[in-house]
């Protein structure tokens, strides 16, 4: 009986832990910071009511450094001046030695160490949200708004030509994202001729008009961007061919935080404007029964500039030799074994083969071959651009007596329903329907038409496609309000598909179904839905101190027939933060707001009299955020539609300080103390508001904030010079660190520059990299001791010696050498010496093996029955205050 007790009571502690767990696993839990999603190994659980997730995810996301002891199961982190200690297991956790509670300890989890992401937040100075309906935890960080931090430069420019155009089109610029992206506002890809790279820097990428650059957002992925033919270089200047050039990116710091330039890409050149191109959408249907190339109908696409295209060559393939047909095997086809069209009028060409068309390897065309077919485009001018050799179409059979393919006519969007009843297919009827029974229409999403073939086709459930009986006539079909797509989805609004039709065979045919090729791509559009700009974006532009600083630019809605205007509305983020809705937007009265029209994308500065949503003048010095509602022009009974966000900025004024650039640092002397160290950087671009600049010295144990720099005592001054834009300062024997410490040799440091303006505002630079002033004293290298030698019966030699005491500190390594016995040889004929063995540093004693065909010093051969004697020269390195030390064995060698 007890233990019937023990089993219910076990039953009834577990079924709730059930639940939860099928409750959590329904909706998962996720984080963002920033707005950016965390991804992690192990996703987030909660344990009592607290966000767990893995503590080396959290923490270094929040850019905090990590220090785990194993031993101890104590993780410790630090940022900036904060320094949290959280031991695995235990409620008490400790803020810069301040003991503080927790709900819910750390634990282990699957291998992984799990800390409450709510604790670990806030003691970092974030703030945490939590929204339990949709199972999200928000960060938002001291970076996301502002700061005074510095932007990581983004690596791995590459540039690639990718086209043929002879302007921005053919360039397409790659990066990886910064590492600090949460710093990021957007980035901006600068084309600069190769030729002007000497002097390009960061001063240079700040003052590139943005008519000369190409914005990207940030987004958490590494961008890939291909250019306009309206891109420009740095100079304004159209991008085009004979030209060399690199890339830069630079990452622009939100608000305060600093932005970084990347360093240079490869150079490019782009091609010649002269080109050809590949046709497109090459296409074979079966179209009759005689068993030979008239029963074959190609059809293509024309490149959209085919002016330097003198014909077309149309290459039937069989299917098995595809492997090795190239560009090479099409040029060298023979002119009995190709079909030639010339360029006629529409963007589309047809053609059907004759009885006597042959395949590229001279086989007249015939059935149950299969065959892929590819077409050439034939350059008018091959001196200047040579021919282009299109991909091959899907592989094709031609079959005798069997029916043939419908040919799709077209796909219409007919109505506004939302279903299948917008969509009408039309296709023309085989020329012979005996040996069919009907047809299916197949809707097939665009992203994956490619793979869709008869095979698939065959296997496709009724419910998943649309019977039509034949009529005797060709045939124009509205699907139903139910129809789903090959996949049994609903056919629906705003997604791409396209159509195929198939004949289904009857009586002897049956089983011997055929596919038409794929419609064009369509996408249903409810022509009662409003919709919204993108790609908007926000940029200081002047110091004004009013809505004149303020340029906004966007693309229009793609579909603005029901749209009357747009609205640009500048919401401060100190009411609304981040929930300005379509509601509060409906509200805003006409007096605050601008007012465009549509039919246009939008790059304009906003006016002076421009006010936020709230009434109040735009003004310098505070936070904003742009939205655009899209106006309803009240056609149909729909509701306005309101944009994303734009990223948040601060207007500065004129009393802005700049930051310095390319601060570089130098070891030059050997003094041991700050006369070593020379700093160098480029000065503020524009000085007007600075009043000098102080040099910053910082071991790498700490690091240095804003606040900090401006309050150290310990620095070295720079006066302003509007003459020289590069300041070059070597620091005094009694320069110290911040700390306070005299500067001196074998210390890791890393410099910063502070920026102070007249009317006390400041901006500090990114930190050099780091740098040790090499020590100036040169120590005394030892000699090695206990030189022994052993030798066995094939006269090979083994010396053993006890490495110098010194090694660690001035030996770089020991030479073994073999030298004739009798006066004359010391320290500098050892050192001068090119025949010898050497040997590395290691342990205690160390060992070689000497060869009998070894030379002796004087480079002749061991000679049997003389006598020798075996040195082991310690070669210093940099710091030894001699070359090296020579050290004798001591007894003489004699092979016999």
């Amino acid at each position: 009986m007890k233990k019937l007790w023990v089993t219910l009571l076990a039953g009834l502690l577990v079924l709730p832990i059930l639940f939860q767990s099928s409750a959590q696993a329904a909706t998962p839990i996720r984080i963002y910071i920033d707005g950016v999603p965390l991804v992690t190994d192990q996703a987030a659980v909660m344990i009592q009511g607290r966000t767990m997730l893995p503590l080396r995810a959290i923490f270094e996301a929040l850019d905090a450094k990590i220090q785990w002891n194993q031993k101890t199961q104590t993780v410790t982190a630090i940022k900036d001046d904060t320094t949290i200690v959280l031991k695995i297991g235990s409620k008490v956790a400790t803020i810069n030695n301040k003991a503080v509670s927790l709900d819910v300890p750390g634990k282990n989890l699957k291998g992984r160490t799990m800390v409450p992401v709510r604790f670990v937040g806030e003691a970092l100075g974030q703030e945490v949200g939590w929204n339990s309906k949709t199972q999200t935890v928000t960060i938002t960080s001291d970076n996301s708004n502002g700061g005074n931090g510095s932007v990581n430069p983004v690596s791995y420019v590459t540039v690639k030509d990718v086209g043929d155009a002879g302007d921005g089109r053919d360039l397409q610029v790659s990066f990886s994202k910064s590492t600090n992206e949460s710093l990021v506002d957007h980035y901006r890809v600068l084309v600069v001729k190769a030729a002007n790279t000497f002097n390009f820097n960061l001063s240079d990428a700040l003052r590139v008009s943005s008519a000369n650059y190409s914005t990207v957002l940030a987004t958490g992925a590494d961008p890939v961007v291909k250019l306009t033919a309206n891109s420009r270089d740095v100079d304004g200047n159209l991008i085009g061919s004979k030209q060399a050039y690199v890339a830069y990116v630079l990452a622009v710091g939100k608000a305060n935080n600093a932005s970084a330039l990347s360093s240079a890409s490869s150079t490019i050149t782009l091609d010649n404007v002269t080109y050809v191109a590949a046709t497109t959408d090459v296409k074979v249907s079966d179209v009759n029964n005689y068993g030979d190339g008239r029963d074959l109908s190609i059809s293509f696409t024309r490149p959209s500039s085919d002016s330097n295209i003198a014909s077309y060559r149309v290459l039937v393939v069989k299917t098995k030799d595809i492997s090795k047909f190239d560009l090479a095997a099409a040029n060298n086809v023979s002119s009995q074994n190709y079909t030639t069209i010339y360029k006629s009028g529409g963007s589309t060409q047809t053609s059907a083969l004759t009885s006597s068309s042959r395949d590229t390897s001279g086989e007249l065309i015939k059935s149950n071959v299969p065959y892929t077919i590819y077409v050439l485009s034939v350059s008018s001018n091959s001196s200047v651009a040579s021919n282009k050799l299109s991909s091959g179409s899907s592989s094709i059979t031609l079959s005798v007596g069997s029916i043939t393919s419908p040919v799709i006519t077209a796909v219409e969007d007919i109505n506004d329903y939302g279903d299948g009843r917008d969509l009408r297919v039309s296709f023309t009827k085989l020329s012979d329907e005996s040996k069919i029974s009907s047809y299916r229409i197949f809707v097939v999403k665009a992203s994956d038409y490619g793979n869709f073939n008869l095979t698939k086709a065959n296997a496709v459930s009724s419910s998943n496609y649309t019977q039509v009986n034949k009529t005797g006539s060709n045939i124009s079909q509205v699907l139903s309000s139910g129809v789903r797509d090959i996949d049994g989805v609903t056919v629906r609004n705003g997604v791409s598909y396209r159509v195929f039709v198939m004949a289904i065979g009857s009586g002897n045919n049956a089983g011997s179904n055929e596919l038409s090729s794929a419609s064009q791509a369509i996408t249903l559009l409810n022509s009662y839905n409003v919709g919204t700009v993108s790609s908007l974006y926000v940029s200081d532009v002047n110091d004004y101190g009013d809505g004149r600083d303020l340029r906004v630019s966007y693309t229009r809605a793609s579909e603005e027939s029901n749209i009357s205007s747009y609205r640009i509305m500048v919401v401060p983020t100190d009411y609304y933060s981040n929930n300005f809705s379509l509601s509060d937007a409906n509200n805003v009265s006409s007096s605050y707001y601008t007012t465009v029209s549509k039919g246009y994308n939008y790059n304009e500065v906003l006016s002076s009299n421009t006010r936020d949503v709230r009434g109040n003048l735009i003004t310098s010095n505070k936070q904003y955020r742009v939205y655009v509602l899209s106006v309803s022009n009240g056609s149909y009974s729909v509701s306005n539609a309101l944009s994303s966000s734009s990223s948040t900025i601060t207007l500065m004024n004129g009393n802005s300080v700049g930051q310095i650039s390319n601060l570089d640092v130098e070891d030059i002397a050997d003094n041991g103390d700050g006369r070593d160290l020379r700093v160098s950087f480029n000065r503020a671009s524009d000085e007007s508001n600075i009043s000098h600049y102080r040099i910053l010295v910082v071991p790498t144990n700490r690091s240095l904030s804003l606040t900090q720099a401006i309050d150290s005592s310990y620095f070295t001054q720079v006066s302003t010079n509007g003459n020289n834009s590069r300041a070059s300062q070597v620091l005094l024997s009694s320069a110290r660190d911040v700390n306070g410490t005299l500067i001196k040799s074998g210390v890791d440091y890393r410099v910063h520059v502070l920026s102070v303006g007249y009317s006390g505002n400041y901006a500090l630079s990114s930190n050099s990299s780091v740098i040790k002033l090499a020590t100036s004293v040169k120590t005394t290298v030892l000699s090695v001791t206990d030189v022994t030698y052993s030798v066995d019966n094939k006269n090979n030699i083994t010396v053993s010696f006890t490495k110098s005491s010194s090694e660690s500190n001035n030996i770089s390594e020991y030479r073994v050498l073999l030298v004739p016995s009798g006066p004359g040889f010391g320290l500098n004929e050892a050192i001068t010496s090119s025949n010898y063995v050497k040997v590395d540093k290691g342990g205690t004693t160390l060992y070689t093996k000497l060869s009998s065909n070894m030379k002796d010093i004087n480079n002749n051969p061991i000679t049997t029955g003389k006598k020798y004697l075996i040195c082991v020269l310690a070669v210093a390195n940099s710091n030894g205050s001699t070359s090296g030390a020579l050290a004798f064995g001591s007894l003489e060698l004699e092979i016999h």
